[in-house]
């Protein structure tokens, strides 16, 4: 007779113990996973390539420095006339206008300045919150710094919605406003900038995409007429990327700028706007200008056909002709 029983104890021991075996192996590559990534968020810092750079456009402007207790501001200046100050577009530097400088100073003293967080600006007050508060107070500190009174004022994608809220909070000091594919919107962001807001992940991000390969996609991302990003203009977008506080500053901005504050402010806005936009931006959408044009009271639109998110350097023609139309009108 042949009696039924329980299998044998290792038949049901050895998948038990298969299964424990993997889920310590998955746990144990989990940990690692997890430490790695804090540890590339938190502890490692890509090398600053960037410091070895010698920019010939820097050296054929020259660089000028404004000492304040917030920073020692870098700019550039050319021209004489009416001031105009022109934000370098957030993430990059002065090089981000490089093609309205000398046009602009044919009728203004135009000045390009790096804020807190972008290009060459030295960073000195180690609490700057990298908010709306703090980007608007370093700018009428750097106009302080220059003894500018009263200027026109103008940004492209963070640095027009620095401008804007700048202009919000002091319009006494604002005589125009160009707001080119500007941030200031209360709404989303594309994606690979919204990922900035998570934590590990947005430092993780930012640090990764500072090799020349990666500034490259960004910058011809940003652009339609890609043969405009020359090697040239790609060495000199790409130096300022590397340095650390730069990089800081990328995700912090990303977290901390609150746009519903400028937005709410749009009707009340009175300064003279221009909002010159890129029918092709695929970071901040053409219908965000219309957007603006409707709840701003004083503004004139224009949209530019075959032109990305940075018009200035993608279109700089129509850019050129938008821009001294407006800073010249005397309304």
């Amino acid at each position: 007779m042949v009696r039924s029983g329980n299998p044998p104890e290792t038949a049901v021991a050895q998948p038990v113990r298969k299964r424990r075996r993997r889920l310590r192996w998955f746990a144990a590559a989990t940990a690692l996973l997890v430490a790695a990534m804090l540890f590339g968020a938190y502890g490692w810092q890509p090398a600053e390539d960037g410091r070895a750079f010698r920019s010939p456009y820097l050296a054929q402007v020259g660089s000028r420095y404004a000492d304040t207790p917030i920073a020692r501001f870098h700019y550039v200046q050319a021209g004489s006339g009416t001031p105009v100050i022109l934000l370098s577009p957030g993430g990059t530097s002065v090089i981000g206008w490089k093609e309205q400088l000398n046009v602009l100073a044919r009728d203004h003293t135009v000045y390009v300045v790096d804020l807190p967080g972008q290009g060459y600006t030295q960073l000195k007050d180690h609490g700057f919150a990298f908010d709306l508060d703090a980007m608007t107070t370093s700018v009428g500190a750097f106009m302080d710094a220059l003894g500018v009174r009263q200027a026109a004022l103008a940004g492209n994608s963070w640095s027009g919605g620095w401008a804007l809220a700048f202009t919000q909070r002091h319009p006494d000091r604002v005589t125009k406003l160009a707001l080119l594919d500007a941030t200031g919107l209360d709404l989303s962001g594309a994606w690979m900038w919204e990922s900035l807001k998570i934590p590990v992940i947005g430092e993780l991000a930012v640090k990764l995409s500072t090799g020349k390969s990666t500034v490259r996609g960004l910058a011809e991302g940003m652009m339609v007429n890609k043969q405009r990003v020359t090697d040239q203009l790609l060495d000199e977008w790409w130096a300022p990327m590397t340095f650390h506080n730069n990089i800081r500053a990328t995700y912090l901005l990303e977290r901390r700028l609150d746009w519903a504050q400028t937005e709410r402010a749009l009707p009340t806005t009175k300064t003279p706007t221009l909002v010159l936009w890129g029918t092709q931006d695929t970071i901040q959408p053409v219908e965000r200008a219309h957007r603006f044009a409707e709840l701003l009271p004083n503004e004139q639109l224009e949209i530019l056909d075959g032109c990305g998110h940075a018009p200035q350097l993608d279109c700089p023609e129509p850019v050129n002709r938008h821009l001294q139309t407006f800073f010249a009108d005397p309304r």
